[in-house]
């Protein structure tokens, strides 16, 4: 459904410390990739980590129907988009976006069926 949370990306400087820490606070279970890791949630919403060398942070990704209608409107309100990265078959589309105050967030077009 359109508007609801999908994927949450932790983008830290070692993805295996943030393993460490939410596996022992949560008990999630980590899937260590070449780039980061797949991160085994309770419930439907996705997640994973990367390396990142900005400050870490951590992105809640929208699930949208259409990603290039949702980035335009996106867009008209006020808001901005960063550059896309190609689609994966595996999780979809994603789009890097910034609210009308500057509050970052992402929109996830799911990978078709």
């Amino acid at each position: 459904m359109a508007g609801e949370p999908s994927f949450i990306e932790f983008a830290v400087p070692n993805p295996e410390l943030t393993r460490d820490f939410y596996e022992q606070l949560f008990g999630w279970k980590f899937q260590m990739l070449t780039h980061g890791s797949y991160i085994e949630l309770p419930g439907d919403v996705e997640a994973g980590s990367h390396p990142d060398t900005d400050p870490p942070h951590i992105i809640v990704y929208f699930q949208v129907d259409d990603l290039q209608a949702a980035i335009e409107k996106v867009r008209e309100l006020g808001g901005e988009v960063g550059p896309l990265r190609p689609p994966s078959p595996q999780y979809g589309a994603f789009a890097e976006c910034k609210d009308s105050q500057g509050v970052a967030f992402g929109l996830r077009q799911l990978p078709s069926a």
